[in-house]
């Protein structure tokens, strides 16, 4: 097997960057050498392939970011879950504490309560209204709608009535869905008008889906967007569905113990439970819990919008539902949840304890500090299996990765028109073309990725500008670099012919790529950040136990160094990438204990209700 080795000529320079606190130094260039083995697909690197004021690491600095071999270590088995302890117990361990530096919260605990402190008992199925904007099967545009759908098929799958509720978009087909129509119609008052509410109704792992209706409301397609000319009712739309979906539990007799709200879509509906529904006796026993998926997104109208929800103008106040002059409809939903969730723990301290990242809540977020949670996602390993995908152009597991994930790589460069180099490593990107993924920044550093000898393929849409920049790109080197608009089908080809997976974001609530990516054999390579940093673990700080490499922060340069280890793992034959790769593949990031801490927290919140 073939070995390349870095030999880097150094040039007096200024420090550059702190790897695992020692600061590595800049270089001049870094040169790819044979030490008399060839490797064709590793050319010499001048300083010019660099962006610029960008340097490598020095041969010492890899050196002590390249683990050695772990032979004696056998793979981490997925631990036994615990017996269930009590719900104090479990929101104990559940809750995100002020970290001493904000990415290092404590980690929750994954366990389902079956009685509260006091030993009152609520281990009962519990009544659950979901709601939110988006789920798979029906319609997707970001990871959303796969939480959605998880959490009403888990819920329903250990046992609770679930009910969830989407707007019925003229986009989702009634037929491909076996959606049926509900017989009757309700009324929903909205901007000082009444509109008319039909449902749809389909079952789907247990869970009932229920699909609101309105031709006023839902005759465009598109869940956000204004895409009509003529028309700027986003804020009605969903003012519309928050009232409609609560009032649909009522048509359908479903009096519910909870109610789970997704993002600023929904964050009408703890609202008006507080107010227009606070003495209704069909919602008296309702607990609602707020989930933030974004806090980028916050549904910010002008005050007349608090007017067309119906609330009071005298909760115009900073206290409940104003901000900065507007209307927020996320803020709505934290002011008046029962208690408020985010999707890991790190980003539940980031968004309090960082105007960065809490963008302008974080300060009410630290008032709510007792009632704020991290529950990190998970991802259904039967529909994320590379032995069984179809759309792969061969199936493999942990016991034959290297073969399988090979074949896939060949298929990929086969079919769209890379260097069919074996020994290339690939790097791929599934995600939105946006700036809060780092895609600039990955745009930055492809002369040196392909200078280097590897191969880049996206899967992605979004901003104009970025898509404008990976289209140069693509067309200056067309047998390294591959742009395709993102469709599931093809991130699926992405994740099983990579080596490594690029998640160098700004900020990243949870992420689901990254566990994808582990599923599938691929390394991401990410910034220390929300649910990264609690789902990765660098090769170097664990050596035998690491499953991916962390960015030192978030610059051109660090994503150069962390490239730079990711191509030293790839060309060395010591087994340690085959090692890493057995053990991403090994995690298990099932569902499993986020279900059991939001059903742990529902019980608390009920308890505290009586």
């Amino acid at each position: 097997m073939l070995r390349v080795l870095l030999a880097l000529s150094l040039m007096p320079a200024p420090a550059f960057a702190q790897v695992r606190g020692q600061a590595a130094s800049a270089v001049h260039n870094i040169t790819l050498v044979n030490s008399g083995l060839s490797s064709p697909s590793a050319p010499s690197i001048g300083a010019a392939a660099l962006p610029p004021g960008v340097s490598l690491p020095s041969p010492s600095a890899l050196n002590a970011l390249v683990p050695a071999p772990s032979i004696a270590t056998p793979l981490v088995q997925a631990a036994v879950a615990a017996p269930a302890p009590a719900v104090a117990t479990a929101l104990a361990a559940l809750k995100t504490a002020a970290p001493a530096t904000p990415d290092k919260p404590a980690a929750p605990a994954a366990a389902e309560a079956q009685i509260n402190s006091a030993g009152s008992l609520f281990d009962g199925p519990l009544k659950i209204v979901l709601a939110g904007s988006e789920s798979v099967p029906f319609i997707k545009t970001g990871g959303l709608a796969d939480v959605m759908d998880a959490l009403s098929r888990g819920f329903a799958g250990k046992g609770h009535k679930v009910k969830m509720f989407l707007p019925k978009y003229p986009e989702i087909d009634a037929a491909k869905h076996g959606l049926k129509p509900v017989p009757g119609s309700f009324q929903v008052p909205v901007a000082g008008r009444q509109e008319p509410v039909t449902l749809w109704h389909a079952e789907r792992g247990g869970a009932d889906i229920y699909l609101i209706d309105n031709p006023n409301v839902y005759s465009r397609d598109g869940p956000y967007a204004r895409l009509s000319p003529g028309y700027d009712d986003t804020d009605e739309r969903f003012i519309f569905f928050s009232r409609a979906a609560l009032e649909a539990a009522r048509f359908i007799g479903f009096s519910p113990d909870v109610v789970h709200t997704h993002d600023w879509h929904t964050g009408l509906m703890p609202a008006l439970l507080k107010t227009v529904y606070a003495s209704d006796p069909f919602f008296s026993k309702a607990v609602s819990l707020q989930t933030i998926h974004n806090i980028a997104y916050q549904g910010i109208f002008g005050f007349e919008s608090l007017i067309k929800a119906g609330l009071d103008p005298k909760d115009f106040n900073h206290h409940k539902f104003e901000y900065h002059g507007k209307f927020s409809l996320l803020k709505s939903g934290l002011v008046s949840a029962d208690a408020v969730s985010t999707v890991s723990p790190t980003y539940a301290a980031q968004i309090q304890y960082s105007s960065e990242f809490g963008m302008g809540l974080e300060g009410l977020l630290r008032y709510r500090a007792a009632d704020v949670h991290g529950i990190l996602n998970g991802l259904d390993p039967q529909l994320w299996d590379p032995r069984t995908d179809q759309n792969l152009a061969a199936n493999y597991g942990t016991e034959d990765a290297a073969a399988g994930k090979a074949a896939n790589k060949a298929a990929l460069q086969a079919e769209h028109g890379l260097a069919q180099d074996p020994k290339a490593p690939v790097f791929g990107v599934a995600a939105r073309l946006d700036r809060q993924k780092g895609l600039d920044l990955i745009a930055d550093v492809v002369p040196l990725l392909v200078q280097l000898g590897g191969q880049l393929v996206i899967a992605g849409s979004g901003d104009p500008e970025l898509k404008t920049r990976f289209e140069e790109l693509t067309a200056r080197y067309p047998k390294n670099v591959f742009l395709h608009p993102f469709s599931e089908s093809f991130a699926r080809q992405v994740f099983a012919a990579s080596d490594f997976l690029l998640m160098p974001s700004r900020f990243e609530p949870c992420g689901l790529s990254q566990l994808i990516a582990h599923r599938y054999g691929s390394l991401p390579i990410a910034t220390r950040t929300g649910g990264l940093s609690d789902t990765i673990k660098d090769v170097a700080e664990h050596p035998g136990k690491g499953d991916g490499i962390f960015l030192g922060d978030f610059s051109v340069q660090a994503l150069t160094e962390s490239l730079a280890r990711a191509f030293v793992l790839h060309y060395k034959a010591d087994g340690v990438l085959a090692q890493a790769r057995a053990r991403a593949m090994a995690n298990d990031s099932s569902w499993g204990p986020a279900l059991d801490n939001y059903i742990a927290l529902f019980r608390d919140l009920l308890s505290r209700r009586g």
